[in-house]
């Protein structure tokens, strides 16, 4: 079987590597970038079967990124982590599912395997 991958946009160094240290012991193949234009270079590149993307990010923010990923990708599915920022606005714009900070890492891991099982 395949590897599953997933794309883990964050400005802040510290939970990028959080988020993927969460996740490797799944066997997920995963890359870091820290803004949104870092990740739709990156999407444009290759395919991802997640990706994750803080919301307030320089450059892009996750809305934005969003939004660019939708029109370009509809099938791909996005998990928005925020400390702020309007829920229903990530969810409207396309966003999967939307975890809050501070977020339990159950909880991630736990949402990760459903947005993966519900869309492969």
């Amino acid at each position: 079987m395949e590897k599953k991958r997933i794309l883990i946009a964050d400005d802040e160094e510290i939970v990028r590597i959080l988020l993927a240290e969460a996740l490797r012991s799944y066997d997920y193949e995963i890359d870091l970038v820290e803004n949104g234009v870092e990740a739709m270079s990156h999407i444009d590149k290759k395919s991802y079967d997640l990706i994750i993307t803080d919301y307030m990010m320089p450059k892009m923010d996750g809305l934005e990124l969003t939004r660019r990923i939708r029109s370009k990708y509809p099938s791909t599915p996005i998990l928005v982590v925020t400390g702020t920022g309007s829920v229903d606005d990530l969810l409207k714009s396309g966003a999967m599912a939307c975890i809050m900070k501070p977020f339990n890492i159950l909880e991630l891991q736990n949402m990760v395997k459903i947005i993966l099982y519900m869309t492969h």
